[in-house]
């Protein structure tokens, strides 16, 4: 019987190896891609999802990294949902690093994988998300934020942890910050809020000066409104044109002329921004 098991074993694992590998080939080739391409390539993965892949854990990571790299969206999602089903847990690492580059948070596989092995997995999850915080690669730190915020979604009881990181010597790190301070976890602590995301329209980079204008869009405090106006002289047009959606409907005479300057700005997004702005609001039929 002994013998029996080893060898349904291993031919088990064979067949799975060999499933990996029609995965592969049928990753290579664009006739698989295009409509209905997920349901084509369905029962593979599903064949892989099972905890008796598992041994295939380092050859799924790797491959996994080099569709990242490769900026191969679809194929990462096939390889992220197959490690995710074969690893449990121990999928996590890898595909939180894939988040570092690949951070797609509008319902992609990857992105649903994650959240999936969070719910299923909340203290190895979060246990890593904090480890992630202090890390020496700011991608990492990006992610371990996120994931925190994923357990304190209103700020409640690590608002002081995300704000101290708009001190972070990383300016995609000091965006992430700001637009996360613009969502309700910015509730935890409303005047340090607001205080930072001020600060943040007077950053060095332009990507913090974007997130933060941005995040401030809906703030109606004077402070506010005078940032937005500095912020209309910004040297990034990018900055600019938000500052510019950011003044709509504020009666100070200082934003009127803010915006009719931005009316001749150089950027044609910044002017449309600024006459949008300023057209009378649409009334309802």
């Amino acid at each position: 019987m002994a013998g029996t098991d080893r060898d349904e074993g291993s031919a088990e694992r064979a067949a799975l190896r060999r499933a990996l590998d029609d995965l592969d080939a049928r990753l290579a080739s664009s006739a698989d891609r295009g409509p209905g391409a997920y349901l084509r390539f369905e029962p593979l993965v599903e064949k892989l999802r099972t905890p008796a892949a598992a041994f295939l854990q380092a050859e799924l990571e790797g491959r996994l990294a080099c569709h990242v790299a490769a900026d191969d969206s679809f194929a990462r999602d096939r390889i992220s949902h197959a490690l995710a089903g074969a690893c449990g847990q121990k999928a996590l690492p890898a595909l939180l690093r894939a988040m570092v580059t690949d951070r797609n948070e509008d319902g992609d596989m990857l992105h649903v994988d994650i959240l999936e092995l969070f719910e299923a997995w909340p203290e190895t999850a979060f246990e890593l998300s904090m480890d992630y915080t202090a890390s020496d690669d700011p991608g990492l730190r990006r992610v371990g934020l996120w994931g925190v915020c994923h357990f304190d979604s209103l700020g409640t009881r690590y608002f002081a942890l995300v704000a101290d990181a708009a001190r972070d010597p990383d300016p995609g790190v000091r965006a992430h910050v700001m637009t996360t301070l613009g969502t309700v976890f910015g509730l935890g602590d409303p005047p340090r809020a607001l205080d930072v995301l001020i600060a943040g329209t007077s950053d060095a980079a332009p990507e913090v000066r974007r997130a933060a204008v941005s995040a401030l869009y809906g703030s109606r405090e004077a402070a506010v409104t005078d940032a937005l106006i500095t912020c209309a002289d910004d040297a990034d047009h990018e900055v600019r044109s938000w500052a510019a959606w950011a003044l709509s409907g504020r009666p100070a005479p200082e934003v009127r002329a803010a915006l009719e300057r931005l009316t001749t700005d150089e950027e044609a997004n910044v002017r449309d921004a600024a006459r949008q702005a300023l057209a009378p609001p649409t009334e309802w039929p």
